[in-house]
C-alpha cells in the first residue's frame, strides 16, 4: 500500500528523482508534442480531479508549448476514459488522468475488467497523493473513529449503515478494511454520484458515509457534519485536526492518488518527457495552491518505476481487502 510518510531517505530519493525529471525535460522528447495533446479525464466536471487536472495541464500549455485539452469522459468507475486511452494511437497525443479508485481498486474488486492497468497502459507520472474522508452526521455522538467503532458495536440498529460514491471506490474498500478489523456489521450503501450522498448523510437518512476531501468542507463548516478520520498517512491542510487511520489505532497507510498514463507502446522519450513536465510542476507555487484548495497536501516526484511499483502494491493490497470481505463487484 502506499505511504506518503516520506523518511530521509525517501526524500533524497525523491530528490533525486526530481533532478533526473528535469534534466529529461531539458534535454528528451525529441519534438513532441507539435499539436495539442488531448487528457481523458474519467470524471465529471467541477470534481476534484478535473479541478487538480485543469491546474496541471493550464501549465504544461505553457511548460510545453502546446494545448492540453481535457475532454471529460466519465462512467463506468472510469472504465470509460481508461479505455479510449487503451485504443487511442501510442503516440503522445492522447493521454489519461486518472485515479487510483479507477486504475487500481476497480481491477482488485473486479480482475476480468477489460483493461489491466499495467498490461494495457504507460504509467506516466504521479500527480497527487491523498485521502478520502469518513464523515459523520452531526447529531451522531462521536468525534475520533475508535469513538464511532465503538458506536457501531452498541448501536448496530440504530447506525445500520454507511454510504460511499459506489461499490468498490476507496471509502468502501476502506470501510470494509475497518469492518474486518473491528468486526463490524454495519452494511454499505452505494451512492452514484458524491452530491447524492452528501445530501442523505446531511439529512440524517445515512448517518455515516466516505466523501472526497473538498466537497464536504461547507458542512463542517456550519456545524452540519464532523470529520472523523482520513485515509493516508498525512492530514489534510483545511482540516488538520482531523487525524488520519494510522493515528487512531487503525494502521492503514494506503492512499488515494493521481496519476498520468499513455498508451501502451508510447515511444519512452515522449513518457519521459511528459512525466519530466509534470514532475516539474509539484513544487510550483500555482500547482501547490491548487492542492491546497483541493484540500490535498504536496506530494513529492517519484519515478515512472515507483509509480508502477505503487500501482503493483496497492493492487495486491486491495485484492486482500475484497478477497477477506468477499466483496463482489455490481
Amino acid at each position: 500500500m502506499m505511504t506518503i510518510s516520506l523518511t530521509r531517505r525517501e526524500l533524497l530519493l525523491g530528490a533525486a528523482a526530481s533532478l533526473a525529471s528535469r534534466l529529461a525535460f531539458a534535454q528528451g522528447g525529441g519534438d513532441w508534442p507539435v499539436r495539442p495533446v488531448k487528457v481523458i479525464v474519467p470524471g465529471g466536471a467541477g470534481g476534484v480531479l478535473d479541478t487538480l487536472a485543469r491546474q496541471l495541464y493550464a501549465r504544461l500549455n505553457e511548460t510545453l508549448g502546446q494545448p492540453f485539452v481535457i475532454e471529460n469522459r466519465p462512467g463506468a468507475n472510469g472504465l470509460i476514459g481508461s479505455s479510449a486511452v487503451k485504443n487511442a494511437a501510442p503516440d503522445g497525443y492522447t493521454i489519461l488522468h486518472s485515479t487510483a479508485s479507477s486504475m487500481v481498486m476497480a481491477e482488485a474488486l473486479n480482475p476480468a475488467l477489460p483493461i489491466r492497468t499495467l498490461r494495457d497502459l504507460e504509467p506516466v507520472a504521479l500527480s497527487s497523493v491523498g485521502g478520502v474522508l469518513l464523515v459523520v452526521h452531526a447529531s451522531v455522538p462521536a468525534r475520533t473513529l475508535p469513538e464511532l467503532v465503538d458506536l457501531l458495536r452498541r448501536e448496530p440498529d440504530k447506525y445500520s449503515s454507511y454510504g460511499s460514491w459506489g461499490i468498490g471506490s476507496n471509502g468502501h474498500l476502506t470501510m470494509e478494511w475497518i469492518k474486518q478489523r473491528a468486526g463490524l456489521s454495519i452494511n454499505h450503501v452505494p451512492y452514484k454520484t458524491t452530491p447524492a450522498l452528501l445530501t442523505n448523510i446531511v439529512s440524517g437518512e445515512v448517518p455515516v458515509g466516505w466523501v472526497d476531501v473538498v466537497s464536504p468542507l461547507g458542512f463542517i463548516e456550519q456545524g452540519k457534519l464532523r470529520g472523523i478520520a482520513l485515509t493516508g498517512t498525512v492530514r489534510s491542510p483545511r482540516l488538520p485536526d482531523v487525524k488520519v487511520l494510522s493515528e487512531q489505532g487503525y494502521p492503514f497507510t494506503a492512499a488515494g492518488w493521481q496519476g498520468v498514463f499513455a498508451p501502451k507502446n508510447t515511444p519512452q522519450d515522449v513518457l519521459e518527457r511528459l512525466h519530466a513536465a509534470i514532475n516539474h510542476e509539484l513544487g510550483q507555487p500555482a500547482f501547490l495552491e491548487a492542492l491546497r484548495q483541493a484540500n490535498v497536501p504536496p506530494s513529492a516526484a517519484v519515478s515512472r518505476q515507483a509509480f508502477a511499483q505503487t500501482i503493483t502494491q496497492d493492487l495486491a493490497a486491495w485484492r486482500k481487502v475484497v478477497v477477506d470481505g468477499n466483496i463482489k463487484p455490481e
